[in-house]
């Protein structure tokens, strides 16, 4: 399992927060990109699956990309989205019984303060959908057929962005994806599991 170190968020905001005091010129129209990466953390317990087993998804990390609109010095929105799928290991009490692969698509649209300052934190709220593929079993149920099927839900988002320049910038951000799906086993249906991810992450970005 991929563990990213909070130790690492924590930096990028102290950095954020003391290493630059002059002003930054406001964005205005225009877009950005950054890249980062990104740690997925399902929420702890997602769900008892055929009435009897308790399911727990474990975390993952992967790189990620963010493409976005600023509006204006304030409002922006933009699209977030693995570079690759991120993976995660399914127990059902305790013994590990599957693994299950996702490719997120997350959409925000963002209000930005302190336009005029290099630390620009932010608020953001939207939607999201997840595809789910390359579902394998193994332990207790090895040999079955296991289908999570793909969701959407509310994705809510907060983080700050730090401007070396106007236009390059570090961000440290979290999103929570309210994501649960139903799962079937062998073609029927054995319950829901609510996977309810915050992640968090860090990038580096280009204003254009």
């Amino acid at each position: 399992m991929k563990v990213a170190s909070p130790a690492i968020l924590a930096g990028v905001l102290l950095m954020a927060a003391t290493g630059v005091t002059q002003a930054q010129q406001a964005p205005g129209a225009g877009f950005y990109g950054a890249i980062g990466y990104h740690y997925v953390n399902p929420k702890s317990g997602n769900g008892t699956l055929a009435g009897v087993f308790r399911s727990d998804i474990n975390s993952d990390s992967e790189p990620t990309l963010t493409v976005g609109y600023n509006f204006d010095a304030n409002w922006s929105a933009e699209a977030w989205l693995p570079l690759t799928r991120f993976k995660h290991d399914v127990s059902l009490d305790g013994a590990k019984s599957a693994s299950i692969k996702h490719m997120p698509y997350l959409f925000t649209a963002q209000y930005h303060f302190l336009p005029d300052s290099p630390v620009r934190p932010f608020i953001g709220a939207g939607y999201g959908f997840v595809n789910v593929s390359g579902e394998r079993t193994t332990g207790p149920i090895a040999g079955t057929t296991l289908n999570v099927k793909g969701a959407d839900g509310f994705v809510g988002q907060f983080g700050a962005d730090w401007y070396a320049s106007d236009n390059v910038f570090v961000r440290a951000d979290a999103r929570y994806f309210d994501w649960k799906s139903k799962v079937e086993l062998n073609g029927a249906g054995i319950g829901e599991v609510k996977v309810n991810p915050w992640i968090y992450g860090v990038s580096v970005g280009y204003r254009f």
